[in-house]
């Protein structure tokens, strides 16, 4: 499977999760939101910022929980962060937010 951004077409696995995480961009990112029901706003923009620098330094897509207190403390949710994030992402931290900042479909471990 593949999406269309702009010209390019970018490789997806049969779930829309990116092939290549390297291809990410903010135009890759609206195009997979737009095809999952998300407007992004601001605060979508800040915790998919926040997982792609973690990516960026660490090379793995970073746990919900770390997501979680980035949104209480960062985005000032307190104990709301984890109802945001679903409020954000409806689908999940693993099957909307990761697809969304363009992460491989993550294996299996804690989702928040």
């Amino acid at each position: 499977m593949s999406i269309q951004v702009n010209s390019m077409r970018i490789e997806t696995d049969d779930e829309g999760y990116l092939i290549d995480p390297e291809a990410w961009d903010e135009k890759v990112a609206e195009t997979i939101a737009d095809r999952e029901g998300v407007v992004l706003t601001e605060e979508h923009r800040k915790v998919l910022e926040y997982i792609r620098e973690h990516f960026e330094t660490q090379h793995v897509a970073i746990d919900a929980r770390f997501v979680i207190k980035y949104i209480a403390e960062e985005l000032g949710y307190g104990d709301r962060a984890r109802q945001r994030l679903y409020e954000l992402f409806p689908y999940g931290y693993m099957q909307q937010v990761c697809k969304i900042a363009g992460m491989r479909r993550p294996r299996a471990w804690s989702t928040g």
